[in-house]
């Protein structure tokens, strides 16, 4: 592995840091931002944001002979989203106009990207098909490092606040995690396993320090010290996935390719529970995303389960049209009759028959719903009272509380 540092653009980076970013937190994502791809450190794919119903088109945007494959970022107005043809864009939250954009050579971004906290460097770090990862002045575009890995990168970077300066952990499929410098892009420490890690790295804090962790394609989570690189444990589970676990205390929740949906306790190292799969050929390949009491994953079986966070009992199973590999995200839902001090939990999924939805979390009964045309492989964004997703049809959708 190679590290690409372009002095002179970091210069100018570094002293040009522009509006402060919202920094993400354990348990959600703040109202105004999505700084990573599952929203918080903790992989809820919760955000702090209350919508009122229903909601209406925005604006959509749709780029010409390219699809999209990652989750949008969002941070003071500004979307961050790469296609799969290789160009990485910056859009204007609230009309999709370009703020700046990078070709890449030869390479696709099928990864999310991370938006850096303030204070430092304001930088979005996003990896690409070829293992390549560069951090973006957010102001201007420019590259202000790279550093090279051996295999695609298609779990989004997390960026983890940390002394004395921020880190960037990034997962590649050459089965290796690598904790970076933000602010130069500089190896700290990498760790390998037995195979590909195609999931995002999620972080909690413990009495013992920050622990990773990483659901890999050697079937395992492995938990990891964020200080130092070394594996703490590693839990067998009962074959490999790809998707990115979310932590609720002292459990991690995700699925696998082989159907069955696991919290894992990682302080005893053990399977808390277990939900087995439903019906053959169930792969989950979302990412779940977490209430206080349920946690919400959409199946390829074409439909949307919820289990309970305590033991895996199975709440509610939504149908939907098409498979559903976008991952889910819950926010907070009011509507004319409702207080917006009494907002309700709600789940906006997408599947890839193009259809999108807002379902009460506590029964998964739909409360909107929009027909978009082109499938999504992957969830939406929520920041400022919008909703932010892109479709396999190079189409941009961004949705707002109807006039």
């Amino acid at each position: 592995m190679t590290l690409r540092l372009l002095p002179c653009v970091l210069t100018l980076a570094l002293v040009a840091v522009g509006a402060a970013a919202q920094e993400p937190t354990f348990d959600a994502a703040p109202a105004d931002a999505w700084p990573l791809a599952r929203g918080s450190l903790a992989g809820t794919g919760r955000s702090a944001a209350v919508l009122a119903l229903p909601l209406a088109e925005a604006w959509h945007r749709t780029f010409e002979k390219t699809a999209f494959g990652a989750v949008p970022v969002i941070a003071d107005g500004t979307i961050y989203l790469g296609d799969l043809d290789g160009t990485f864009h910056a859009l204007a939250l609230a009309d999709g106009a370009t703020q700046w954009s990078f070709k890449a050579d030869a390479a696709g971004f099928p990864s999310a990207a991370a938006v850096s906290p303030a204070p430092g460097p304001g930088l979005v770090i996003v990896g690409d098909d070829t293992g390549v990862v560069r951090a973006f002045d957010r102001g201007t575009g420019k590259v202000v490092w790279e550093y090279e890995t051996d295999g695609e990168i298609s779990g989004g970077p997390t960026i983890l606040p940390t002394a004395p300066g921020n880190r960037v952990l990034v997962g590649s499929q050459d089965a290796s995690l690598s904790c970076l410098n933000l602010a130069d892009g500089k190896l700290v420490w990498k760790h390998s396993i037995a195979d590909q890690i195609r999931c995002a790295p999620v972080v909690a804090r413990t009495a013992a320090g920050d622990r990773v962790f990483i659901a890999g394609c050697d079937g395992k989570l492995h938990v990891i010290d964020a200080a130092t690189g070394e594996e703490q444990v590693a839990v067998p589970i009962d074959g490999p996935t790809g998707t990115t676990p979310a932590v609720l205390g002292d459990r991690v929740f995700f699925g696998t390719e082989g159907g069955a949906f696991f919290a894992i306790d990682f302080v005893k190292a053990a399977t808390a529970w277990r939900a087995a799969p439903a019906a053959a050929g169930q792969a989950y390949r979302s990412s779940a995303a977490l209430t206080d009491d349920l946690v919400i994953v959409g199946s390829r079986r074409r439909a949307v389960e919820a289990f309970a966070t305590a033991d895996g009992a199975r709440s509610w199973r939504r149908p939907m049209r098409g498979r559903v590999d976008a991952s889910p995200v819950v926010v907070g839902i009011t509507d004319s009759r409702r207080a917006a001090a009494d907002p309700r939990p709600a789940a906006i999924v997408a599947d890839a028959a193009g259809k999108i939805m807002v379902l009460d979390a506590t029964t998964g009964d739909p409360r909107w719903e929009f027909d978009a045309g082109g499938g999504f492989g992957a969830g939406p964004a929520v920041a400022a009272g919008r909703v932010v997703i892109a479709s396999d049809d190079g189409t941009v959708w961004c949705f707002a509380t109807a006039p």
